[in-house]
């Protein structure tokens, strides 16, 4: 059932009138019809991830909905426009309604809302609003940035305990990004970074060069994003499986899927979806890039270990930035940590998954919660116990081998 709920939840801030309208779709036809509303604000929009477009919403949409899932979309009106909107799949986990982000399928996409212009406080406040009238027991939204203004209008609102009582190193995740915009020029920004890593850059290249035809790219027609996403997700998921990492989005083949269609719909001449190092046309390193209104997200990455020795990596990341800060984006490389990312990031952000119980049902999710974090620390600690063993074991075998500690046959 497709339902608008919207004749009592208007409110008067100041000189602003806002009226909530939540969407509840079950079909595809209902979420398409919003399109042209959707399209109109989008193009008025200052700053948007790729994750928040009408194109791949529903294409997330349509995988929520085959699944037997629900999509609900808050929306936020003056008194003739649209000004926001915020949209949600709602799947059911156990007893409860989780409404969580529109997702590719590894659910790793920023939470929040689409709005009109620049967020300012008073309209994300209304979007915060908006949301907590969502049919579901829980919101969950993942990676939200510590300070800004949707994190401050979420302060007010029920949130999971669990959560709220974990040290940091548990529940923070760190973020990495290159504020490209106020460079002027590529080398103003480049000039930042070390001296031992532009050398290595030109080294690296220079190297690759040599061992065959060399080719920096991005995917410009359907067939060829296909191919090399084909070759990404393989290559990642070899990855995953010889470090004995069970990454739930790398063992099937929903995500591939999501960009090989994404691909499909894209005016892949003008933008690099799909980024590359190939070398005799045999990809070594791939990317997935969102590019947004003013920002590239180094969305997924993987390279080929047997060319670990050219750096293949930081060499297709220089690529991308290069065309982020050409194109007046900035470059996200995301959260979680990873050595290569220092070497060019300039800013470095704190992230939190919020948990928002927006019905008394919902704070049966803190069980699920608290039994995950139990679990979590169990597991480092057992990790950190297996540790310790092995380097007392070491230990002891250095002191055995000593002279004067050495045990023979004749001491027995």
């Amino acid at each position: 059932m497709d339902i608008q709920l919207s004749a009592d939840q208007s409110s008067a801030h100041g000189v602003t009138q806002w009226r909530y309208a939540i969407q509840l779709i079950e079909a595809l036809e209902a979420f398409r019809a919003l399109r042209p509303e959707w399209e109109e604000l989008e193009a008025t929009s200052e700053d948007y991830s790729l994750c928040l477009t009408y194109g791949y919403c529903e294409l997330a949409a349509t995988q929520v909905l085959a699944k037997g899932g629900l999509v609900t979309v808050a929306m936020v009106y003056d008194d003739s426009h649209l000004l926001a909107l915020w949209p949600l799949a709602i799947e059911r986990k156990g007893l409860l309604r989780v409404a969580n982000v529109l997702t590719c399928g590894n659910h790793e996409e920023y939470g929040g809302p689409l709005v009109k212009g620049r967020a300012t406080r008073p309209l994300v406040a209304a979007c915060v609003r908006a949301v907590m009238q969502v049919p579901a027991d829980v919101l969950e939204i993942p990676f939200l940035q510590d300070g800004s203004l949707l994190q401050e209008a979420l302060e007010s609102a029920p949130q999971s305990w669990v959560l709220r009582v974990l040290p940091n190193r548990l529940s923070v995740f760190p973020g990495y990004s290159v504020g490209l915009r106020r460079f002027a020029e590529w080398d103003d920004f480049s000039g930042t970074r070390s001296q031992s890593l532009r050398r290595n850059l030109r080294r690296y290249r220079k190297g690759l060069g040599l061992i065959g035809h060399t080719e920096f790219g991005w995917c410009t027609t359907p067939d060829d994003a296909v191919a090399v996403l084909n070759w990404l997700f393989a290559n990642k998921r070899r990855w995953a499986v010889t470090r004995g990492l069970n990454t739930e989005y790398l063992m099937d083949d929903e995500v591939r899927d999501f960009f090989i269609t994404l691909a499909r719909q894209t005016d892949l001449s003008t933008v690099p979806l799909v980024a590359f190092v190939k070398v005799d046309g045999v990809p070594i390193c791939a990317s997935i890039n969102l590019v947004g209104s003013r920002t590239l997200e180094y969305w997924i990455f993987t390279y080929d270990e047997a060319y670990n020795r050219y750096s293949v990596g930081n060499l297709l990341t220089e690529f991308v930035a290069r065309w982020a800060h050409a194109n007046g984006c900035d470059f996200d490389m995301r959260i979680m940590y990873n050595e290569y990312k220092t070497y060019w990031v300039n800013r470095e952000t704190r992230h939190r998954t919020r948990v928002v119980v927006l019905g008394f049902r919902g704070r049966l999710r803190e069980i699920s919660l608290l039994i995950f974090q139990i679990s979590r620390v169990r597991r480092r600690l057992g990790k950190e116990v297996v540790a310790a063993l092995a380097r007392t074991q070491a230990q002891l075998a250095r002191r055995l081998s000593l002279p004067g500690l050495r045990k023979t046959s004749h001491d027995a």
